[in-house]
């Protein structure tokens, strides 16, 4: 059970990041978001869902869906599910893992717009949302969206969901010109947000590592010729982004 300092402390660490994936994706408010990732990951207590930032709990599934900002990496535990009311069953389940909160939080509103949850509509308000959600099937718990709900109002996560009328804004400034590898800072903050984004697989910590230029070699190879394949963000591969 988390404290209330622990329940406080995980909500200001994951906001940011749930906005960012509103901008980028829509439709689910980012107080519903948050409240999901409070209860599936008991405020990022469970040890599992916090070191793989699965912090709302989607299950690997047939693989297929929703797997643009899913690099396909997972984990093994036991959960339970209310599948007849009132009686939990303990099964081991598959749960994606992600490399960032951000990438976690996209793969969470990217499964949201699929065909599965087209009954959640956007202009609903949240506790309209929330029983929409359970109603496409994507918890088995009958308590889930009472709770969800109590944590939304105890906390006034509705906050978070009047900061967002912007749509893909990029929240980084870019100052440099050339970022390679072992650059750090802001501006490779700028590139990897423009690379999730676009649906590579990348943290956004500022840090030009190797999964960064992996992103970049790819983005590269990606552009129909446009761009020279040398994994490092230079004048046209910074002008891509912008333009494209």
């Amino acid at each position: 059970m988390a404290t209330e300092e622990q329940a406080k402390a995980f909500i200001e660490r994951i906001a940011p990041d749930v906005q960012k994936a509103y901008k980028l994706l829509g439709k689910v408010k980012p107080s519903v978001c948050i409240g999901m990732a409070c209860v599936e990951s008991g405020f990022g207590t469970s040890s599992l869902m916090n070191r793989y930032n699965a912090l709302w709990g989607q299950k690997v599934g047939t693989g297929k869906t929703a797997t643009k900002y899913w690099s396909g990496t997972f984990f093994t535990t036991k959960t339970k599910e209310e599948y007849t009311l009132g009686k939990h069953t303990v099964i081991t389940a598959a749960f994606r893992s992600f490399s960032s909160v951000l990438q976690g939080a996209c793969n969470f509103y990217e499964l949201l717009n699929t065909s599965l949850y087209k009954n959640v509509k956007a202009d609903a308000d949240y506790k309209t949302q929330m029983g929409q959600i359970k109603a496409c099937g994507y918890m088995t718990s009958s308590t889930e969206v009472n709770s969800v709900l109590t944590i939304i109002a105890k906390y006034n996560l509705t906050q978070y969901d009047g900061t967002t009328t912007e749509t893909g804004e990029n929240p980084y400034k870019l100052t440099e010109t050339l970022l390679k590898r072992c650059s750090r800072g802001e501006s490779v903050k700028w590139l990897q947000y423009e690379l999730v984004k676009r649906g590579y697989i990348v943290a956004i910590d500022g840090i030009y590592g190797q999964k960064t230029y992996s992103a970049v070699c790819l983005l590269q190879k990606n552009s129909n010729g446009k761009l020279a394949v040398d994994g490092k963000a230079g004048t046209f591969t910074l002008k891509y982004l912008k333009e494209n």
